[in-house]
């Protein structure tokens, strides 16, 4: 019984709340609304505008890329952190961002692959000029020994070591162009 109250209730409430609503606040009536929807209709306009591209992606072919390596070490300094700042030979609008994915696998194996460039559509920086990046590599605290690093860049790969002992850290990379490394040698 006391469902059937509830019920009965609930029905006079809906009916007295709809009841008080007038056709003249109701938006399906409302005429400048009906007229838009019917525009809508008989446009035949369904497509649906999205804001145009402002960045472009470009290629890196042809490009030279710089590794200037630094290091950083631990609180104990006994291991060092690897860090490189990337620089192209080719030029770009310099608010172009160089894009590039970098790891370092369990087994203390270095890896940058360089994608391209992103650039604005519309240049409106200070022109064309080589474009430089930050490599930093998570959980990168080295002791001394060879850790192989391994360099993609336009399809091609470039291996080599990073040899650390307690007065130096050596790059063991014997590339003149696609990716280099400069200087070979940093004194800790």
């Amino acid at each position: 019984m006391k469902n059937l109250t509830y019920a009965m209730v609930a029905l006079l409430l809906t009916f007295f709340i709809v009841s008080s609503c007038t056709k003249k606040n109701d938006a399906i009536s409302d005429t400048k609304i009906a007229a838009n929807k019917n525009a809508l209709k008989t446009s035949g306009d369904t497509i649906v505008k999205t804001p145009p591209d402002t960045a472009q992606l470009v290629a890196l072919t042809g490009d030279k890329i710089t590794l200037a390596p630094g290091y950083y070490q631990n609180a104990a300094g006994d291991s060092v952190g690897i860090s490189f700042n990337a620089v192209t030979t080719n030029r770009y609008c310099s608010n172009g961002l160089l894009k590039f994915h970098n790891t370092l696998d369990a087994n203390n194996n270095f890896f940058i692959d360089f994608l391209n460039v992103q650039e604005p559509l519309v240049c409106h920086g200070t022109g064309d000029i080589p474009i430089a990046a930050s490599v930093r590599f998570q959980r990168s605290y080295l002791t001394n020994g060879s850790h192989p690093l391994k360099v993609t860049l336009n399809g091609t790969t470039y291996t080599g070591n990073i040899v650390i002992s307690a007065s130096t850290i050596v790059f063991d990379w014997n590339y003149s162009s696609g990716v280099v490394i400069s200087p070979n040698t940093l004194t800790r």
